[in-house]
């Protein structure tokens, strides 16, 4: 199969994909217009105080990001919630997130919702609760902080004036030459230094128990800000993914239609399936025509000029081994074998050649219908010894053309159409015609089988998109235990889109104009 071949079921199905994709677009669009628009914002808070630190060390550092992750978990927890839903008077949280960002010790807090002023307070009120969590505030009261920060002044202006002192000492060292001057003032930068120390180790104790020097305390770098745009629903997107979900789903309702479809499809499927020459294609009649006779209403139609071609094909056969009768068969019901029977006699009476057509259709004869005869008298009162032959041949149009119907319809069809006085009227029929056309029952029934034994050949008529692979399949298997040496194919009712006599031949076109 060539790449043609795969695209058919979606050429063949393009105004399902078209409604699909359509549909699911307007849709798509119907429900996010009534979506209300949503509001981002975001707060960043910091664990520890690292990068204030003049000299971090990288255990510091790790510990913090493993907090960090901490501290993020912790924000989903049913404690967090509460305590946020409680301070702000809510019953519900919307859709909010909160991560650790990678390789840093900063915690991410983004909140969506469909108002932007709750947006805002919500994502200030997490990052408070996860504070409010933080070791570094939890064990000092309002008290104990306020001395913690008057302890950590008083030490720092503490410092500052013993390295004034240091320093005024160490420039006067330069300038004294008496050893006990020296001594003395070299014994008072000692203790000045050791004390420099002291209170240098005060300090940092006093700070690591407060929220500035703290390792395992919480900051915020970014609070969250009241937000001017919503930063959804994307109806684009939204309209797009939809729109392509459709396209894709009626893509494959058109490939499941297809595979499930036993039928027969296309022209090219026929001729795949069908060891047997196809000598012709019909196409699809006008709508509204009588098809009856429509090769002699219509000479100059493309319907017309296609069975010229099955009759031109069928006269090439004559030079390998002579046709006088043929029987027209299908593999099912309602595939148009008697009005191609109809027209096909037409164009041949049309070449000067008399032509019999013969209903032998004795489960549901239509030939009679053709020239509006009851249908009382016919080939099987010929079989069943009632009438003779020339009572039941009706001139049909002009002196060329006959028919003969069915008849009543008999019991014991299969045991009559075997019988040797039906060689004897097919022998009679030919020698009265150039071409006797027996319009048979599908080729599944018994009369089929048995007539099919006893002509020239056997044109089988298979309706693309109608005929099932099963019915072909049986009858491939009927014609091989037949052991029948001549047998064609004709394609009836063929699109005009998939045939090539409506592309070059514009008679219906002109006619229309």
């Amino acid at each position: 199969m060539n790449i043609i071949e795969y695209l058919t079921p979606l050429k063949k199905w393009w105004w399902l994909l078209v409604i699909s994709t359509l549909l699911a677009a307007v849709s798509s669009f119907a429900y996010s217009w009534r979506q209300p628009p949503v509001y981002q914002v975001r707060t960043t808070l910091m664990v520890g105080n690292t990068l204030n630190a003049p000299n971090p060390s990288g255990g510091e550092f790790y510990l913090q990001q493993l907090l960090a992750g901490i501290y993020a978990d912790i924000a989903y927890r049913e404690p967090v919630r509460q305590a946020t839903m409680q301070a702000l008077g809510l019953d519900f949280l919307p859709e909010y997130t909160v991560r650790a960002l990678p390789n840093s010790t900063l915690i991410e807090i983004v909140v969506n919702d469909t108002d932007p002023v709750r947006t805002t307070v919500i994502a200030n009120e997490l990052a408070k609760q996860l504070m409010n969590r933080s070791p570094s505030l939890d064990g000092n009261s309002d008290q104990d902080r306020e001395f913690l920060q008057n302890q950590l002044e008083i030490v720092r202006k503490q410092i500052e004036e013993t390295r004034k002192e240091l320093e005024n000492l160490q420039s006067q060292l330069s300038n004294l030459t008496s050893a006990r001057q020296i001594s003395e003032v070299q014994g008072q930068i000692q203790f000045l230094e050791n004390r420099l120390n002291s209170l240098q180790s005060t300090y940092a104790a006093l700070l690591s128990n407060t929220q500035q020097g703290a390792t395992n305390a919480l900051t915020v770098i970014e609070p969250a800000e009241l937000p001017t745009r919503p930063v959804g629903p994307n109806r684009m997107a939204g309209i797009i993914l939809a729109s392509g979900l459709g396209l894709v789903l009626a893509a494959g309702a058109a490939y499941l239609i297809e595979f499930l479809d036993d039928t027969v499809k296309t022209p090219e499927e026929a001729k795949r399936v069908v060891p047997y020459p196809v000598l012709g294609e019909i196409i699809e009649f006008p709508q509204g025509a009588d098809t009856w006779t429509y090769a002699l209403q219509e000479p100059r139609a493309p319907v017309t000029n296609s069975f010229r071609v099955l009759r031109n094909n069928l006269d090439l056969l004559q030079k390998d081994y002579p046709i006088r009768s043929l029987l027209v068969s299908s593999a099912g019901k309602s595939e148009g074998k008697s009005v191609m029977v109809t027209n096909l006699a037409i164009v041949m009476a049309q070449r000067d050649r008399k032509v019999i057509c013969v209903d032998a259709d004795f489960h549901r004869p239509v030939m009679h219908q053709a020239i509006h005869y009851d249908n009382h008298e016919g080939l099987s009162d010929v079989l069943l010894g009632k009438k003779c032959l020339q009572e039941v041949i009706h001139p049909w149009i002009g002196e060329n053309l006959m028919l003969i119907p069915s008849g009543e319809l008999p019991e014991d069809t299969a045991d009559l159409l075997g019988s040797r006085k039906m060689e004897e009227i097919i022998e009679t029929l030919t020698q009265m015609a150039d071409m006797v056309i027996f319009d048979g029952p599908p080729l599944f029934l018994a009369d089929a089988s048995i007539l099919s034994t006893k002509v020239d050949g056997l044109l089988l008529v298979i309706r693309p998109g109608y005929t099932r692979k099963d019915a072909v399949k049986a009858v491939k298997e009927q014609v091989a235990q037949l052991n029948l040496p001549r047998v064609w194919v004709a394609l009836n009712r063929v699109p005009k889109k998939e045939s090539y006599y409506s592309k070059y031949y514009p008679y219906e076109n002109k006619k229309k104009s």
